[in-house]
């Protein structure tokens, strides 16, 4: 509770996002390398609410795909009114652990600046997994 209320309800979703982005991209790139095996399939995907990595692992799949950007945000769009039946549960959660209500919420502005900061980040913007797969044989080389 301690930590919700006094380190990430102050940061903000927002900020919470770019941290994510920032320390976790390995994560991401082995979370996206999940999909370039076909025994893999099919791959369900899903978190605690379904916003915040799952909505980052969908708009960079859709953007892999080719979506444009504005397609993508208005995909994620459409979150909040899907978490509109659950919100009061949502909120009591959040709360319960002290972070703010903001951190129920899916506001597709806060989703794109963290999707455009991961894309720079990783630079995933290459319409293809294939791109996931070169990226972590490069990271690899420069370890050995």
């Amino acid at each position: 509770m301690l930590i919700g209320r006094e380190v990430l309800s102050p940061m903000g979703i927002a900020n919470l996002y770019k941290k994510l982005v920032t320390y976790c991209q390995d994560e991401v790139v082995q979370t996206l390398l999940i999909f370039t095996k076909r025994e893999n399939y099919p791959i369900h995907v899903h978190c605690t609410q379904g916003k915040d990595r799952t909505g980052l692992v969908s708009c960079l799949l859709l953007s892999i795909a080719g979506a444009p950007d504005e397609v993508i945000i208005k995909d994620y769009a459409k979150t909040q009114a899907g978490l509109a039946p659950i919100r009061k549960e949502m909120l009591d959660d959040l709360r319960r652990v002290g972070l703010s209500d903001e951190f129920a919420d899916a506001p597709p502005q806060v989703k794109y600046i963290y999707y455009q900061f991961l894309i720079i980040k990783i630079g995933v913007k290459q319409g293809t997994l294939s791109f996931i797969v070169s990226h972590e044989r490069e990271k690899r080389k420069k370890v050995n």
